[in-house]
């Protein structure tokens, strides 16, 4: 057997095996489980613990505002401590460490996303939420 009739044979099943997977990853689509986790995370009922209410305020920020601000987030999953028990926790970071004003670690609670510290980036002198126990 020739090497054109080995391509040809090649061919054969490469272009329709091509065409047949472009059809399923157009409807189906491929996500990470870092974009998995963040629209769950993000989807869920959102609780804020002290510290990270008033840190909250510090920033001028309301929680919705925050919430809508977690799709500017990534999980990192070398900080995160996705197996602890009972609830696993992900430490968050934004995508873009140049507009990065914070970072946090939320708790993923079944159907609750709970934040229970802020870690604020920028210089906040003003902000005394630390001595909060």
């Amino acid at each position: 057997m020739s090497f054109w009739q080995r391509f040809r044979l090649f061919l054969i099943g490469f272009v329709p095996g091509c065409i047949i997977l472009f059809f399923i990853v157009k409807k189906t689509g491929c996500t990470s489980p870092n974009e998995l986790k963040m629209l769950e995370l993000q989807h869920q009922y959102l609780v804020l613990g002290d510290k990270a209410a008033c840190k909250l305020k510090c920033l001028v920020m309301i929680d919705k505002g925050f919430k809508v601000n977690m799709r500017n987030f990534q999980v990192n999953y070398d900080l995160s401590d996705v197996h602890r028990k009972p609830y696993g926790m992900y430490y968050l970071q934004a995508k873009n460490a140049k507009d990065a004003r914070y970072e946090f670690i939320a708790e993923d609670k079944d159907t609750v996303t709970f934040v229970s510290d802020i870690k604020l980036l920028q210089n906040s002198g003003n902000c005394s939420c630390d001595i909060l126990h």
